[in-house]
Order: structure tokens, then C-alpha cells, then sequence
């Protein structure tokens, strides 16, 4: 058995979930047309998507708490 302090395995098995994405599929597929976008699995295409969008709410929030500051 392998040394793994940090419980690394127990942790990357509970971050990883099964979702049914078969209506969207074609729109994330599709969201994009460079090459890049076409070599990344599903799986990157739906991290960056989650990514970009969690980084827009955040900027989001953000400008909201300096509007209500001042």
C-alpha cells in the first residue's frame, strides 16, 4: 500500500461526479470553432466553461461589494 498522507486518492474519487450532459453536448461541443477547442475532451470543455463562468460571477460579486461600499 502506498504512503498517501494527504489521502489523495480518497479525495480525487469524492470530487468526481457523473452528470448526464447528452442535452448540452452538442452546445459546448459547438461553443467554440478553433482547433484547440476541437482537440479537448468533453470533460476539459466542461471545465473551462464552469471555470470561465465562476470567474465572471466572482468579478461580478466583487464590483457589487465596491458599488455598495461606496
Amino acid at each position: 500500500m502506498k504512503d498517501d498522507p494527504l489521502n489523495y486518492e480518497e479525495v480525487s474519487q469524492r470530487d468526481r461526479i457523473s452528470i448526464d450532459v447528452s442535452d448540452i453536448r452538442e452546445l459546448v461541443e459547438n461553443c467554440r470553432s478553433d482547433v484547440a477547442w476541437t482537440e479537448l475532451p468533453l470533460s476539459a470543455k466542461l471545465r473551462v466553461l464552469i471555470k470561465e463562468r465562476l470567474a465572471q460571477l466572482e468579478a461580478s460579486n466583487k464590483q457589487a461589494q465596491e458599488d455598495s461600499k461606496s
